[in-house]
């Protein structure tokens, strides 16, 4: 895939792709969200933060992804992209199956194509702004747009906090994508749509990195009731 590291273009295969779930920062709050996760059926993780490894072949910077039905949603997390042993910054969406979440976390996450911004900044060069930063995504359901996350990244786990983690549990990442985790949702119900829209904006430059995808619904072929 082809992506603009600080507006150079870069031709970029990654070798492991790593989504890392219950990443706040204040664990109270955490472990909150997962008691509300258990009362919609879906099973508290074994560990935090829960680490799940999916293909590469998800990874997209398309335009436009293909699910089955939809109940399914988009998630804006930071991503972190270690190319040419270096560490840079972009915008991702962790687009997951909600009915086969409360089945299986892991498959959920497979099952659904992952977009990311194909701009990405270098991460040394705003490590020690990135608190205030501001991340935000809508979801566009039959033209309306509503806002479905809203938040600074001070919330969440600084990305050496996280990456200190990862080499702690001997996980090897070079060439790896990594989906850093996300901000609680607007009113705490998934909304589902045909397009999700994300931004996160350096508040100090106000330069932003987009990310901008619709969702194509498949029939389900095996759904009796239509």
């Amino acid at each position: 895939m082809l992506l603009t590291l600080d507006g150079r273009n870069v031709q970029w295969n990654p070798v492991q792709c790593i989504v890392a779930g219950y990443t706040g920062r204040n664990q109270e709050a955490v472990k909150k969200h997962i008691r509300e996760l258990e009362e919609i059926g879906i099973p508290a993780p074994p560990h935090v933060p829960m680490i799940y490894t999916v293909s590469t072949d998800l990874i997209t910077v398309n335009e436009e992804i293909a699910v089955v039905k939809k109940e399914s949603s988009g998630e804006a997390e930071l991503v972190l992209a270690n190319i040419e042993d270096e560490w840079y910054l972009g915008l991702g969406s962790d687009h997951t199956d909600r009915v086969l979440e409360a089945h299986s976390v892991q498959k959920s996450k497979q099952v659904c194509a992952k977009p990311i911004s194909n701009q990405f900044w270098r991460l040394n060069s705003v490590i020690d702004k990135m608190d205030s930063f501001h991340l935000r995504s809508w979801m566009v359901s039959d033209g309306k747009r509503k806002l479905y996350q809203d938040g600074h990244l001070d919330s969440l786990l600084k990305p050496e906090t996280l990456l200190d983690i990862l080499k702690r549990r001997n996980i090897k990442l070079t060439n790896t994508l990594i989906f850093c985790g996300t901000l609680p949702i607007e009113g705490s119900k998934f909304i589902f749509g045909d397009q999700f829209i994300a931004e996160l904006e350096n508040t100090e430059t106000h330069q932003k990195i987009v990310l901008d995808y619709r969702v194509n619904f498949l029939p389900d072929a095996e759904d009796t009731n239509e």
